[in-house]
């Protein structure tokens, strides 16, 4: 035991920190399994020593060599490892459309995606005046008809902006607060495009009958990707009456609506509405069965009787083509001869 306790002392290290009570004490109390291993191993060392140099030498390099080769493979991964990920700079994703063509009064939406962003941040900024429009998701700006869209943990940053006038058509950037800034320019275009309903304004269908409305959006932005048809404020597809066929075609940008065997109830304001254009809307009553024949009869009888000028027309030939025994005679006054007077 004196023999240990002699090699220990022997083989310790000390410092100027053991040297205080207290500092010993915290020493003691938080490092004592360390010192412990170490003291354990230096033992070790020791008695390898009192054996032989060549052994613990040897074993020594071997562990020495091992340790820097996994040193070399630890430094090779981490330089295929970047260590901070906002050392990679931001780019942009260019498959987004740049040229948006909007119609007038409805929603135009910009979409920017940014890959790598980082702890950056995305602002939407317009061309012509330099405004900053929005920041990440908040707006700053007064018009309230401009938006900021944003899903968690995604690459897209959209502007949206509401009820879209002729003012809005122009350039907008989306920016990155990179050093230096990085942007995008997108190209907003407002065009004038209206649904039209090949109709009168108001219709008058008999009950019983089938509705046939089509719908054409010729000057609409490219192929729509809705267009839909409401009777007042219900979707006609959601109605559980039944007897309804809606047959759209996108690249023709036409809709057509049919209802089947139509009743009292089908009467309403029916509207049609593009996704890219304006909607149209027109009235349909739907009448009785008699109510249809009495419009009938009096359409009939008033074609019946003659106008004006064919009556008076008939008169006049009744009066010209009628026997001259029914003519009025007009009495004969004969005539009184003259008498010459001679003068002498």
């Amino acid at each position: 035991m004196r023999w240990r306790h002699a090699v220990r002392a022997t083989f310790t290290p000390t410092t100027a920190t053991e040297s205080s009570p207290l500092i010993g004490k915290v020493i003691s109390n938080s490092r004592a399994p360390q010192i412990a291993h170490e003291m354990l191993v230096e033992y070790f060392m020791a008695l390898l020593v009192i054996m032989g140099l060549t052994a613990p030498v040897d074993k020594q390099s071997r562990r020495s060599s091992q340790y820097f080769g996994h040193l070399a493979a630890a430094e090779e991964l981490s330089n295929l490892i970047p260590d901070n990920y906002d050392a990679i700079d931001p780019v942009f994703d260019n498959s987004t459309d740049r040229e948006i063509i909007a119609a007038l009064g409805t929603t135009a939406r910009l979409h920017c995606r940014v890959r790598h962003l980082g702890d950056r941040a995305v602002s939407w900024i317009r061309q012509r005046d330099l405004h900053i429009l929005t920041i990440g998701i908040m707006t700053y700006t007064n018009d309230q008809r401009f938006l900021a869209r944003h899903i968690d943990n995604s690459d897209e940053w959209v502007l949206k902006i509401v009820s879209v006038q002729q003012r809005d058509a122009g350039v907008y950037e989306c920016q990155v607060s990179t050093e230096p800034k990085i942007s995008l320019a997108y190209k907003l275009v407002v065009v004038t495009s209206k649904a039209q309903i090949l109709a009168n304004r108001e219709l008058f269908i008999q009950s019983g009958s089938d509705i046939n409305l089509t719908c054409i959006a010729p000057q609409a932005p490219g192929p729509y990707t809705h267009m839909l048809w409401h009777k007042d404020t219900e979707l006609v597809s959601d109605s559980a009456r039944g007897g309804i066929r809606v047959v759209s075609e996108q690249q023709m940008k036409t809709s057509n609506l049919v209802i089947s065997r139509v009743l009292h109830t089908d009467s309403g304001n029916y509207t049609c509405s593009a996704d890219n254009s304006n909607s149209d809307s027109v009235f349909v009553h739907i009448i009785k069965s008699e109510q249809h024949a009495a419009m009938q009869h009096e359409l009939g009888s008033r074609l019946v009787l003659p106008p004006l000028p064919l009556l008076l027309l008939a008169v006049l030939l009744v009066v010209l083509l009628a026997p001259s025994n029914l003519q009025p005679r007009i009495p004969h006054i004969p005539r009184i001869p003259r008498t010459s007077h001679s003068t002498r």
